[in-house]
């Protein structure tokens, strides 16, 4: 799994897709075949960053599979499945002082003591909700969210 994964050349993707290259640059939308799109999100997610032992301690039901054989690789697993159902492949880089900076509700949710730090809420929501840890990945973010939301976030 560790190998670099075999991404089909653009003119296969785009006639599966039904769609050309002339709309590539467009905002208009498409249709897209769920077998298509599970199969990019997981070529997407082989690209990712992933830590076994994070993973184990972070996901303690699949820490439990894997130790009875249910789940022979987890790295597989985070690849065909846990991506797929918003687990994190490895710990992410939180820096804890812009992120609790730039969400002072974050800051106040560690000061109340409903999240320990901003490294854990980052894991266990802000992730999902488009949130940026460190300035390093701003720029990255931003770009993403203009393209799926036509937005910039922060």
């Amino acid at each position: 799994m560790n190998e670099t994964p075999y991404v089909p050349h653009i003119d296969l993707i785009l006639q599966a897709l039904r769609v050309g290259r002339d709309r590539l640059g467009s905002r208009a939308k498409i249709a897209i075949d769920a077998r298509l799109l599970r199969k990019l999100l997981m070529t997407l997610a082989s690209t990712l960053p992933f830590d076994e032992t994070f993973y184990r301690a972070n996901y303690p039901d699949l820490a439990e599979a894997h130790a009875s054989g249910a789940i022979r690789d987890l790295r597989t697993h985070f690849v065909e499945v846990g991506f797929l159902e918003g687990r994190i492949g490895s710990r992410p880089e939180v820096d804890e002082a812009f992120y609790t900076t730039t969400y002072p509700d974050v800051a106040q949710a560690i000061l109340r003591g409903d999240v320990p730090s901003g490294t854990e809420h980052y894991m266990r929501a802000g992730i999902a909700e488009g949130r940026v840890p460190n300035p390093a990945q701003l720029e990255a973010i931003e770009s993403w969210f203009s393209v799926m939301r036509d937005e910039t976030r922060i």
